[in-house]
């Protein structure tokens, strides 16, 4: 499985895009980046896009995806995600009113640009050539994060999360196929209140999360979501971390698991 980051901070500022990671040529998962760092040849690709929750750094890139993919001769262009992300999507974003609702717009070969594919949570599905499950977490919109597998390798994604248990847990059933972890980490320990407040997490509380999947398995951890202010100070602290293979996302890097 590859996975290529097209932005992964906490925030936007020059250089530096929000959250979206591509899966082969053909699945985003979540969608604050798209165009910035993905031309229009690719963008014309994909064919499915997980979303974890409608916060804007994580869907904000759709609606110029949809004016890029007119020219698609192919089946509608899924959004997957729970009901309330999808409805949020629908009612206050691609309304008609903020933006055109590309789900009443053809593509050329004369299906909708964009469809939406709801998911029921802690149920494996097959999207494409993945097998994804949606997996709540703890933030302050109803928000999942996702296991998705191709053949007998696993990664987790976390959306956004502060202190957590079914994720986890689930991941842990994976044994040793979970091979990779792409964990949100957004402020400083010393911001605690405030990552608590905003659910998310810090270093420290990363570190209790990590402890979570047990000693089977051996994954890779990917951190993301690090808030483009705190990030020399948050990158400090996960240093200190031991005993976890961790590595820092860099934007434009394609990671294989």
């Amino acid at each position: 499985m590859k996975i290529k980051v097209l932005g992964c901070y906490g925030g936007e500022v020059p250089g530096k895009y929000i959250s979206g990671f591509l899966l082969g040529e053909d699945t985003l998962v979540d969608a604050g980046t798209i165009g910035l760092n993905l031309e229009l040849k690719a963008q014309r690709k994909l064919r499915n896009i997980l979303i974890s929750h409608p916060h804007l750094d994580h869907i904000c890139a759709l609606p110029f995806l949809g004016g890029n993919v007119l020219s698609n001769k192919s089946e509608s262009l899924k959004i997957v995600g729970a009901k309330f992300s999808l409805e949020a999507i629908k009612k206050y974003i691609m309304n008609g009113t903020v933006w055109p609702d590309f789900t009443k717009i053809k593509n050329q070969a004369g299906a909708p640009v964009f469809s939406y594919m709801p998911i029921s949570y802690l149920k494996w599905v097959t999207i494409g050539k993945y097998k994804i499950k949606a997996i709540p977490v703890n933030h302050t919109v109803p928000t999942n994060g996702y296991l998705i597998g191709e053949g007998d390798s696993y990664m987790l994604y976390s959306g956004d999360t502060k202190t957590t248990e079914a994720i986890w847990q689930e991941g842990k059933k994976l044994g040793t196929k979970l091979k990779a972890i792409f964990v949100e980490t957004s402020f400083p320990n010393e911001r605690a209140d405030l990552a608590d407040k905003t659910g998310h997490l810090t270093p420290a509380v990363l570190e209790a999360q990590l402890k979570k999947i047990g000693d089977k398995a051996k994954p890779k951890i990917f951190i993301y979501h690090i808030k483009p202010e705190y990030q020399q100070q948050v990158e400090k602290e996960l240093k200190k971390i031991k005993g976890f293979d961790l590595t820092l996302v860099k934007q434009g890097n394609t990671y294989t698991i």
